[in-house]
């Protein structure tokens, strides 16, 4: 049933994009710089990221284990942070909605030392 609801949700989400896309510049791809482990070798792209008018998409596209997720606004201060069990066809939603305009900073880390990096602009 978990598996059902997540293709479900994966392909509600997939359409938004297709139907929204190029309406707004919140409604794209996040480019993620680095690389993540995952069975000892570094996965490349083990996460999809998207910007969206409620906030960033996260989708993992292997079973990366725990990871520690952050995003720091322009002052340098955390705005959001969570430890997630980053499983294959897994996602995460940060709602962003209350946020202030402004770039912010998106860092992924998992256990074994690698990292995916990101910025992107609320407006």
């Amino acid at each position: 049933m978990k598996r059902i609801l997540v293709i479900i949700c994966l392909a509600c989400f997939s359409s938004f994009f297709s139907s929204k896309a190029g309406t707004s510049s919140q409604n794209a791809p996040l480019e993620l710089k680095g690389g993540l482990m995952e069975g000892g070798l570094v996965r490349t792209p083990p996460i999809e990221a998207f910007l969206c008018n409620t906030g960033v998409y996260l989708v993992f596209n292997f079973d990366l284990g725990n990871l520690d997720i952050e995003v720091i606004n322009e002052t340098d201060d955390s705005v959001f942070q969570k430890k997630v069990n980053a499983l294959a066809n897994g996602n995460l939603l940060i709602d962003t909605t209350r946020w202030e305009s402004g770039e912010y900073f998106l860092k992924i880390m998992d256990e074994l030392g690698g990292f995916l990096e990101g910025c992107f602009i609320i407006e």
